[in-house]
């Protein structure tokens, strides 16, 4: 059985790979649009684009979002010294309701 979790199973039984990103390529694909988009402007009339108030905020908020780390890294601190001092005592319900609720 195959489950496939927001494309993140490799395997997909349809066939379907997951597209995988390369910073790398990325930079360098950026780089040739930025010099084409350069040569292009010059012969394109110049266009101008302003955001909304809203729009700039929600800019913002997500450059912000995009800078924090995707783990807590002292909360996981906090919970490994509680499981070496064998004080973390997990509930087993409550742990095993989450996990059904996943499904």
């Amino acid at each position: 059985m195959n489950i496939d979790v927001n494309g993140l199973n490799p395997n997909r039984s349809d066939g379907q790979k997951r597209q995988v990103s390369n910073k790398n390529l990325d930079a360098s694909n950026a780089a040739s649009a930025k010099v084409q988009t350069n040569e292009q402007s010059s012969d394109l009339p110049k266009v101008s684009v302003s955001l909304s108030s809203s729009a700039q905020n929600l800019t913002k908020i997500e450059a912000e979002l995009k800078s924090l780390p995707e783990v807590n890294q002292a909360r996981v601190d906090e919970i490994k010294a509680r499981i070496d001092r064998g004080e973390y005592q997990p509930d087993s319900t409550n742990l095993a309701q989450k996990m059904l609720d996943l499904g």
